[in-house]
Protein backbone atom coordinates (compact mmCIF):
# COMPACT_ATOMS: atom_id res chain seq x y z
CA UNK A 1 0.00 0.00 0.00
CA UNK A 2 1.00 3.48 -0.38
CA UNK A 3 2.93 5.39 2.54
CA UNK A 4 2.47 9.07 3.24
CA UNK A 5 5.73 10.47 4.56
CA UNK A 6 5.17 14.09 5.02
CA UNK A 7 2.15 16.59 5.02
CA UNK A 8 3.30 20.90 4.56
CA UNK A 9 1.08 23.39 4.37
CA UNK A 10 1.88 27.29 2.35
CA UNK A 11 0.12 29.96 4.50
CA UNK A 12 -0.19 33.37 2.53
CA UNK A 13 1.37 36.23 4.01
CA UNK A 14 -2.11 38.77 4.72
CA UNK A 15 -4.31 37.15 7.16
CA UNK A 16 -7.56 39.22 8.10
CA UNK A 17 -10.14 38.53 11.07
CA UNK A 18 -13.63 37.59 9.93
CA UNK A 19 -14.87 41.20 11.67
CA UNK A 20 -12.57 43.04 9.21
CA UNK A 21 -13.69 41.20 5.96
CA UNK A 22 -17.56 41.82 7.22
CA UNK A 23 -16.83 45.57 7.09
CA UNK A 24 -15.53 45.44 3.64
CA UNK A 25 -18.34 43.24 2.44
CA UNK A 26 -20.41 45.75 4.07
CA UNK A 27 -19.13 48.77 2.09
CA UNK A 28 -18.86 46.50 -1.29
CA UNK A 29 -22.65 45.97 -1.09
CA UNK A 30 -23.61 49.50 0.12
CA UNK A 31 -21.61 50.93 -2.99
CA UNK A 32 -23.83 48.45 -4.71
CA UNK A 33 -26.42 50.79 -4.68
CA UNK A 34 -28.76 48.43 -1.83
CA UNK A 35 -27.39 49.30 1.07
CA UNK A 36 -30.66 48.29 2.93
CA UNK A 37 -29.67 44.50 1.97
CA UNK A 38 -26.65 45.00 3.66
CA UNK A 39 -27.27 43.86 7.08
CA UNK A 40 -29.80 40.66 6.21
CA UNK A 41 -26.62 39.61 3.55
CA UNK A 42 -24.23 39.64 6.57
CA UNK A 43 -25.99 38.01 9.00
CA UNK A 44 -24.25 34.78 7.67
CA UNK A 45 -20.64 35.94 8.48
CA UNK A 46 -21.51 35.62 12.60
CA UNK A 47 -22.35 32.04 12.08
CA UNK A 48 -20.07 31.18 9.31
CA UNK A 49 -17.70 29.55 11.72
CA UNK A 50 -14.86 31.23 10.48
CA UNK A 51 -12.61 33.15 12.60
CA UNK A 52 -9.50 34.57 10.42
CA UNK A 53 -8.41 33.42 7.27
CA UNK A 54 -5.50 34.35 4.58
CA UNK A 55 -4.47 35.99 1.28
CA UNK A 56 -2.16 36.13 -1.68
CA UNK A 57 -3.14 39.69 -1.74
CA UNK A 58 -3.47 42.35 0.40
CA UNK A 59 -7.44 42.81 1.05
CA UNK A 60 -7.61 46.23 -0.97
CA UNK A 61 -6.57 44.44 -4.11
CA UNK A 62 -9.31 41.66 -3.09
CA UNK A 63 -11.87 43.87 -3.30
CA UNK A 64 -10.83 45.73 -6.00
CA UNK A 65 -9.84 43.20 -8.44
CA UNK A 66 -8.57 44.05 -11.92
CA UNK A 67 -9.66 42.12 -15.11
CA UNK A 68 -9.52 38.34 -15.99
CA UNK A 69 -6.31 38.26 -17.58
CA UNK A 70 -4.68 40.47 -14.50
CA UNK A 71 -6.12 38.17 -11.85
CA UNK A 72 -4.72 34.97 -13.63
CA UNK A 73 -1.55 36.39 -13.66
CA UNK A 74 -1.34 37.27 -10.57
CA UNK A 75 -2.44 33.12 -9.93
CA UNK A 76 0.45 32.08 -12.78
CA UNK A 77 3.27 34.32 -10.66
CA UNK A 78 1.96 33.70 -6.87
CA UNK A 79 1.66 29.66 -7.55
CA UNK A 80 4.76 28.91 -9.58
CA UNK A 81 6.71 30.87 -6.37
CA UNK A 82 4.71 29.39 -3.56
CA UNK A 83 4.09 25.99 -5.49
CA UNK A 84 8.30 25.73 -5.65
CA UNK A 85 8.95 26.81 -1.99
CA UNK A 86 6.01 24.24 -0.71
CA UNK A 87 7.46 21.45 -2.64
CA UNK A 88 10.55 22.20 -1.95
CA UNK A 89 9.75 21.93 1.98
CA UNK A 90 7.92 18.91 1.70
CA UNK A 91 10.86 16.90 -0.34
CA UNK A 92 12.80 18.38 2.76
CA UNK A 93 10.24 16.80 5.29
CA UNK A 94 10.38 13.47 3.68
CA UNK A 95 13.96 13.32 3.13
CA UNK A 96 13.73 12.71 -0.50
CA UNK A 97 15.47 14.44 -3.49
CA UNK A 98 13.79 16.23 -5.60
CA UNK A 99 15.50 13.52 -8.38
CA UNK A 100 13.74 11.14 -6.70
CA UNK A 101 10.12 12.24 -7.07
CA UNK A 102 8.70 10.10 -10.15
CA UNK A 103 4.83 11.35 -10.74
CA UNK A 104 3.67 15.23 -9.56
CA UNK A 105 0.08 15.84 -9.24
CA UNK A 106 -0.73 19.23 -8.96
CA UNK A 107 -4.43 20.35 -8.19
CA UNK A 108 -6.11 23.83 -8.24
CA UNK A 109 -9.30 24.92 -9.47
CA UNK A 110 -9.27 28.93 -8.93
CA UNK A 111 -6.97 29.82 -12.16
CA UNK A 112 -5.26 28.69 -15.23
CA UNK A 113 -2.47 27.64 -16.36
CA UNK A 114 -1.11 25.70 -19.56
CA UNK A 115 1.27 24.26 -18.87
CA UNK A 116 0.20 23.44 -15.12
CA UNK A 117 1.94 24.74 -12.69
CA UNK A 118 3.87 21.30 -11.95
CA UNK A 119 5.92 21.77 -14.78
CA UNK A 120 7.33 25.13 -13.89
CA UNK A 121 7.81 23.45 -10.05
CA UNK A 122 9.96 20.46 -11.87
CA UNK A 123 11.62 22.86 -13.90
CA UNK A 124 12.76 25.32 -10.63
CA UNK A 125 13.44 22.24 -8.30
CA UNK A 126 15.28 19.69 -10.73
CA UNK A 127 12.43 17.04 -11.17
CA UNK A 128 12.68 14.66 -13.55
CA UNK A 129 13.80 13.81 -16.74
CA UNK A 130 11.37 10.88 -15.40
CA UNK A 131 8.64 12.17 -14.30
CA UNK A 132 4.88 11.86 -14.82
CA UNK A 133 2.53 14.98 -14.61
CA UNK A 134 -1.00 14.91 -14.06
CA UNK A 135 -2.87 18.47 -13.47
CA UNK A 136 -6.07 18.22 -11.80
CA UNK A 137 -7.89 21.19 -12.16
CA UNK A 138 -11.89 21.10 -12.26
CA UNK A 139 -12.65 18.92 -8.79
CA UNK A 140 -13.06 21.92 -6.70
CA UNK A 141 -13.69 20.95 -2.97
CA UNK A 142 -12.53 17.26 -4.04
CA UNK A 143 -9.54 18.02 -6.10
CA UNK A 144 -7.31 16.81 -2.57
CA UNK A 145 -8.78 13.70 -2.35
CA UNK A 146 -8.55 13.08 -6.13
CA UNK A 147 -4.97 13.71 -5.90
CA UNK A 148 -3.96 11.61 -3.43
CA UNK A 149 -6.25 8.67 -4.84
CA UNK A 150 -4.65 9.09 -8.10
CA UNK A 151 -1.39 9.33 -6.85
CA UNK A 152 -1.73 6.20 -4.77
CA UNK A 153 -3.50 4.35 -8.05
CA UNK A 154 0.26 5.31 -9.58
CA UNK A 155 2.36 3.94 -6.84
CA UNK A 156 0.67 0.63 -6.78
CA UNK A 157 1.35 0.16 -10.10
CA UNK A 158 4.91 1.55 -9.31
CA UNK A 159 5.67 0.34 -5.99
CA UNK A 160 8.90 1.54 -6.22
CA UNK A 161 8.51 4.75 -6.59
CA UNK A 162 7.67 8.17 -4.96
CA UNK A 163 5.25 10.69 -5.34
CA UNK A 164 4.37 14.43 -4.99
CA UNK A 165 0.62 15.84 -4.66
CA UNK A 166 0.76 19.60 -4.77
CA UNK A 167 -2.83 21.71 -3.82
CA UNK A 168 -2.66 25.59 -4.10
CA UNK A 169 -5.97 27.40 -4.44
CA UNK A 170 -6.07 31.19 -4.55
CA UNK A 171 -9.81 31.98 -4.29
CA UNK A 172 -9.73 35.52 -3.02
CA UNK A 173 -8.25 36.02 -6.76
CA UNK A 174 -11.62 34.66 -8.20
CA UNK A 175 -13.69 37.50 -6.22
CA UNK A 176 -16.35 39.19 -8.74
CA UNK A 177 -17.29 42.32 -7.55
CA UNK A 178 -19.76 43.31 -9.92
CA UNK A 179 -21.57 40.34 -8.22
CA UNK A 180 -23.42 41.11 -5.31
CA UNK A 181 -25.56 38.17 -4.90
CA UNK A 182 -26.39 36.54 -2.44
CA UNK A 183 -24.42 33.02 -3.48
CA UNK A 184 -21.20 35.79 -3.88
CA UNK A 185 -21.93 37.45 -0.36
CA UNK A 186 -22.04 33.86 0.82
CA UNK A 187 -18.65 32.20 -0.46
CA UNK A 188 -17.14 35.46 0.22
CA UNK A 189 -17.83 34.50 4.00
CA UNK A 190 -16.10 31.39 3.61
CA UNK A 191 -13.39 30.80 1.38
CA UNK A 192 -9.72 31.29 1.99
CA UNK A 193 -6.36 31.12 0.56
CA UNK A 194 -3.71 28.08 1.14
CA UNK A 195 -2.02 25.50 0.01
CA UNK A 196 -0.70 22.46 1.22
CA UNK A 197 1.37 19.22 -0.40
CA UNK A 198 1.94 15.29 0.38
CA UNK A 199 4.53 12.70 -0.58
CA UNK A 200 3.82 9.49 -0.58
CA UNK A 201 6.06 6.51 -1.99
CA UNK A 202 5.06 2.77 -2.99
CA UNK A 203 4.91 -0.29 -0.68
CA UNK A 204 8.43 -1.21 -1.94
CA UNK A 205 10.24 1.75 -1.54
CA UNK A 206 13.37 1.98 0.35
CA UNK A 207 11.07 4.81 2.51
CA UNK A 208 8.34 2.62 3.22
CA UNK A 209 10.04 0.54 5.58
CA UNK A 210 9.66 0.13 8.74
CA UNK A 211 12.05 1.98 10.97
CA UNK A 212 11.36 5.28 8.69
CA UNK A 213 9.13 8.11 9.65
CA UNK A 214 5.86 7.79 8.09
CA UNK A 215 2.74 8.94 8.53
CA UNK A 216 -0.40 6.76 7.67
CA UNK A 217 -0.57 4.25 5.26
CA UNK A 218 -3.50 4.87 1.87
CA UNK A 219 -5.60 1.61 2.00
CA UNK A 220 -8.15 2.40 -0.78
CA UNK A 221 -10.06 4.94 -2.12
CA UNK A 222 -13.03 5.59 -4.34
CA UNK A 223 -15.47 8.08 -6.39
CA UNK A 224 -19.42 8.07 -6.37
CA UNK A 225 -21.05 10.16 -9.12
CA UNK A 226 -24.62 11.81 -8.23
CA UNK A 227 -26.35 11.79 -11.83
CA UNK A 228 -28.73 15.30 -12.94
CA UNK A 229 -26.42 17.19 -10.10
CA UNK A 230 -24.16 19.47 -12.27
CA UNK A 231 -25.78 22.68 -11.03
CA UNK A 232 -25.49 21.93 -7.48
CA UNK A 233 -21.74 23.87 -7.31
CA UNK A 234 -18.61 24.84 -9.90
CA UNK A 235 -17.78 28.05 -11.62
CA UNK A 236 -19.48 29.60 -14.52
CA UNK A 237 -16.23 31.27 -16.83
CA UNK A 238 -17.44 35.04 -17.49
CA UNK A 239 -15.90 37.31 -19.25
CA UNK A 240 -14.89 39.30 -15.95
CA UNK A 241 -13.26 35.78 -14.66
CA UNK A 242 -14.86 32.24 -12.41
CA UNK A 243 -17.89 33.51 -10.87
CA UNK A 244 -19.34 31.25 -8.15
CA UNK A 245 -21.64 28.36 -8.11
CA UNK A 246 -23.49 27.59 -5.19
CA UNK A 247 -26.76 26.39 -5.35
CA UNK A 248 -29.01 26.15 -2.81
CA UNK A 249 -29.96 22.77 -3.00
CA UNK A 250 -26.42 21.22 -1.84
CA UNK A 251 -27.16 21.62 2.23
CA UNK A 252 -30.20 19.39 1.89
CA UNK A 253 -28.39 17.01 -0.80
CA UNK A 254 -25.54 16.25 1.11
CA UNK A 255 -27.90 15.84 4.36
CA UNK A 256 -29.97 13.07 2.17
CA UNK A 257 -27.07 11.54 0.82
CA UNK A 258 -23.99 11.73 3.45
CA UNK A 259 -25.01 8.31 5.13
CA UNK A 260 -25.55 6.80 2.16
CA UNK A 261 -22.46 7.60 0.61
CA UNK A 262 -19.52 6.79 3.70
CA UNK A 263 -21.86 3.15 4.40
CA UNK A 264 -21.00 2.76 0.76
CA UNK A 265 -17.46 3.23 1.17
CA UNK A 266 -17.08 1.25 4.01
CA UNK A 267 -19.28 -1.38 3.42
CA UNK A 268 -17.45 -3.13 0.77
CA UNK A 269 -14.24 -3.13 2.89
CA UNK A 270 -15.92 -5.02 5.38
CA UNK A 271 -16.07 -1.67 7.98
CA UNK A 272 -18.79 0.17 9.69
CA UNK A 273 -18.63 3.66 10.88
CA UNK A 274 -17.61 2.53 14.30
CA UNK A 275 -14.64 1.10 13.08
CA UNK A 276 -13.51 4.55 11.96
CA UNK A 277 -11.49 6.66 14.72
CA UNK A 278 -10.42 9.84 12.75
CA UNK A 279 -12.74 11.58 10.34
CA UNK A 280 -10.66 13.85 7.55
CA UNK A 281 -13.47 15.67 6.48
CA UNK A 282 -13.57 18.76 4.20
CA UNK A 283 -15.73 21.57 5.85
CA UNK A 284 -17.71 23.03 3.05
CA UNK A 285 -19.13 25.34 5.67
CA UNK A 286 -20.86 25.41 9.18
CA UNK A 287 -23.73 24.00 7.91
CA UNK A 288 -22.20 21.09 5.78
CA UNK A 289 -20.23 20.34 8.86
CA UNK A 290 -23.55 19.88 11.25
CA UNK A 291 -25.13 17.92 8.75
CA UNK A 292 -21.95 15.20 9.01
CA UNK A 293 -22.15 15.78 12.94
CA UNK A 294 -25.80 15.23 12.97
CA UNK A 295 -26.44 12.42 9.81
CA UNK A 296 -22.99 10.07 10.90
CA UNK A 297 -23.45 10.67 14.44
CA UNK A 298 -20.17 12.16 14.90
CA UNK A 299 -19.20 13.88 17.92
CA UNK A 300 -17.62 17.47 18.52
CA UNK A 301 -13.76 15.70 19.29
CA UNK A 302 -14.72 13.62 15.81
CA UNK A 303 -14.60 17.33 13.91
CA UNK A 304 -12.66 19.35 16.37
CA UNK A 305 -10.20 19.05 13.49
CA UNK A 306 -12.59 20.16 10.94
CA UNK A 307 -13.62 22.82 12.81
CA UNK A 308 -10.29 24.23 13.77
CA UNK A 309 -8.99 24.38 10.20
CA UNK A 310 -12.45 26.21 8.84
CA UNK A 311 -12.43 28.52 11.77
CA UNK A 312 -8.36 29.27 11.60
CA UNK A 313 -8.40 29.17 7.41
CA UNK A 314 -11.70 28.93 5.95
CA UNK A 315 -12.19 26.73 3.40
CA UNK A 316 -9.41 26.55 1.31
CA UNK A 317 -11.07 24.26 -1.78
CA UNK A 318 -8.98 21.16 -2.69
CA UNK A 319 -6.67 22.28 0.10
CA UNK A 320 -8.94 22.17 3.24
CA UNK A 321 -9.14 18.13 3.48
CA UNK A 322 -5.38 18.33 3.63
CA UNK A 323 -5.19 20.44 5.98
CA UNK A 324 -7.25 18.92 8.36
CA UNK A 325 -5.07 15.58 7.92
CA UNK A 326 -2.57 18.14 9.00
CA UNK A 327 -4.24 19.34 11.82
CA UNK A 328 -5.20 15.65 12.95
CA UNK A 329 -1.24 14.75 12.83
CA UNK A 330 -0.23 17.78 14.22
CA UNK A 331 -2.13 17.10 17.56
CA UNK A 332 0.21 14.04 18.30
CA UNK A 333 -2.18 12.17 19.63
CA UNK A 334 -2.71 9.44 16.47
CA UNK A 335 -2.60 5.84 17.61
CA UNK A 336 -0.85 3.50 15.44
CA UNK A 337 -3.58 1.45 13.35
CA UNK A 338 -5.95 3.84 13.93
CA UNK A 339 -8.12 3.88 11.16
CA UNK A 340 -9.50 7.38 9.43
CA UNK A 341 -11.71 8.20 6.15
CA UNK A 342 -10.91 11.71 4.26
CA UNK A 343 -13.92 12.76 2.67
CA UNK A 344 -14.73 15.52 0.42
CA UNK A 345 -17.76 16.26 -1.67
CA UNK A 346 -17.27 18.51 -5.36
CA UNK A 347 -18.58 19.39 -8.52
CA UNK A 348 -20.50 17.11 -11.09
CA UNK A 349 -21.57 16.19 -8.15
CA UNK A 350 -19.66 13.76 -6.35
CA UNK A 351 -18.43 12.46 -3.24
CA UNK A 352 -14.58 11.31 -3.22
CA UNK A 353 -13.14 9.29 -0.01
CA UNK A 354 -10.02 7.64 0.87
CA UNK A 355 -9.16 5.22 3.67
CA UNK A 356 -6.01 5.51 5.82
CA UNK A 357 -4.45 2.95 8.49
CA UNK A 358 -2.14 5.43 11.05
CA UNK A 359 1.51 4.66 11.66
Amino acid sequence: MPTLLAVERYLPPFRYDQEIVTGWVRRWIEASGDPASANRLLSVYAAAGVKTRASVVPIEEVFHPGDFETQNDRYRSIARSAGTELARRTLEVASLRPADIDLIVSVSCTGFMIPAVDAYVADALGLGPRLTRLPITESGCAGGVVGLARAADYLLAHPERAALVLALEFSSLTFQRWDVSATNVVSTAIFGDGGAAVVMVGAKHPRALAGSPRLARLVDADSIFFRATTHLMGFHLRNQGLQIILDRALAPFVRREVVGAVEGFLRPRQLAREDVTRWVLHPGGRRIIEVMAEKLGLSDSDLAPTEAVLSEHGNMSSVTVLFVLDEILRRGNVRAGERGVLGAFGPGFGAEFALLEFL
